[in-house]
């Protein structure tokens, strides 16, 4: 006996799209893409495979992504490379490779898939899909400001306005952060055994600022006596970040000041930001559904001059599990040609009817098939709206019936007329 063929399942932690959640996808992208337009970014597209280095100069070698959620490789050239976990490096690269650091300011968007190892659970995957913004080469407490209204502006657009909270703080200048960082670490090796296991890992590593990002709730108790980065900020940090949130109250955007927010990256600087859920029944915080800020050395870093940058990104899945808003459904019209008689003429007139329709704009199905109730069987699969049966009587009284499938309605309509009917009651798509 033939034993069957094993069915392969995707890779854990990605996914399928099919048509109706791909439009859902495609339809927030495109909102967020036509909000970026408003504000004069332009896209842009890298390639999903990078050095390997790339990363650990951007990220940190001691950053979580390095350490634990590349995808890494070895091409047949014994080249280490890595699919992109986020886009910002990848930009950054784009832009110094191809020599256009000195033409800015650059203000572009960006989005596609992104890959990190990371458990897979509720709008998490290890390929998942992020828009991004960045703002290149133009520094101060406006451009932090315009690039976090386009978050809120985006977030909106979405119907996530009231669903979402802003959370803000500043990382300061250079100085500001390297004078914060050995306050900070003289506080926390006094707890050093209290500590959880990871923020005992990052205080011997030295990325002392990442520790007050812990989720762990006893190092959240040490933290809050902790001294704090408001402190130890340099004349012109404090100015800027005081600029950022009186512009922010002058565009009517509320933010909640998070001193413990630094972001998981070692390139932020000066300003940082997330828009976090809000639980509809408590109120409680949830999830940041995007995430960004400023990262003034990452060109240097890279290999560029140096370079004021601010942007953010955003998860696609997350947005589309939070948004209400559903793609809008284009008409669709089913043409049925009835065999009977000269089935061969009826199909070949069906089909020019078909063609008519789809160059006037119209989402169109050729509905064939042994028999009528097969047919429109498979017109109410496509979920048409319309359907337009052709027989031997349509043919020769050059007419067509049509039917409207969800008002159960039907009406005979000239063949020259058809067009003209549906200019009026169907949508069209580009």
């Amino acid at each position: 006996m033939k034993q069957a063929k094993k069915v392969l399942a995707g890779v854990r932690g990605t996914r399928d799209l099919w048509p109706t959640e791909l439009q859902k996808q495609l339809h927030v992208t495109s909102a967020l893409a036509s909000t970026a337009k408003r504000y004069g970014f332009a896209p842009v597209q890298t390639p999903t495979i990078e050095p390997t280095d790339l990363f650990h100069r951007s990220l940190g070698d001691g950053s979580d992504i390095v350490m634990k959620e590349m995808y890494t490789f070895q091409d047949n050239s014994q080249n280490s490379l890595t699919l992109r976990p986020e886009g910002t490096a990848g930009v950054i690269r784009s832009m110094i490779s191809s020599g256009l650091q000195y033409n800015g300011p650059h203000k572009v968007y960006y989005h596609g898939s992104m890959f990190r190892y990371e458990r897979p659970q509720r709008g998490r995957y290890r390929e998942f899909h992020q828009f991004g913004v960045e703002h290149i080469g133009s520094a101060g407490p406006t451009t932090d400001v315009e690039v976090i209204a386009l978050a809120r502006d985006s977030l909106a657009r979405l119907g996530l306005g009231d669903r979402v909270s802003l959370e803000i703080n500043t990382l300061g200048c250079h100085d500001s952060r390297q004078r914060y960082r050995k306050v900070l670490e003289a506080f926390l090796e006094q707890y050093q055994n209290d500590l959880s296991v990871e923020s005992q890992q990052r205080l011997e590593r030295g990325s002392v600022l990442r520790i007050l990002d812990s989720k762990c709730e006893n190092d959240q108790r040490i933290l809050a006596s902790a001294p704090r980065l408001h402190q130890h900020l340099s004349d012109d940090a404090r100015k800027r970040f005081d600029d950022v949130q009186s512009h922010l109250a002058a565009l009517n955007i509320s933010s909640h000041l998070n001193d413990g927010l630094v972001r998981g990256l070692d390139y932020y600087s000066h300003t940082v930001f997330e828009f976090v859920e809000l639980k509809p029944e408590t109120g409680a915080k949830g999830i940041a559904v995007l995430a960004g800020g400023c990262y003034d050395d990452l060109v240097a870093t890279l290999g560029g001059p140096p370079t004021a940058c601010v942007g953010w990104a955003a998860g696609v899945e997350r947005l589309c599990l939070l948004s209400d808003v559903t793609p809008p459904s284009p008409t669709t019209i089913a043409v049925v040609p009835i065999a009977s008689g000269n089935t061969s003429a009826i199909r070949d007139h069906a089909l020019r009817v078909t063609k008519t329709l789809r160059d006037a704009g119209h989402i169109v199905h050729f509905c064939d098939g042994a028999s009528m109730k097969k047919q429109m069987k498979m017109a109410d699969g496509f979920q048409c709206s319309y359907a337009i049966l052709l027989g031997e009587d349509e043919l020769t009284q050059a007419q067509a019936t049509v039917k409207h499938l969800l008002e159960r309605q039907q009406q005979v309509v000239a063949l020259s007329d058809l067009s003209t009917y549906f200019a009026s009651t169907a949508t069209v798509v580009a």
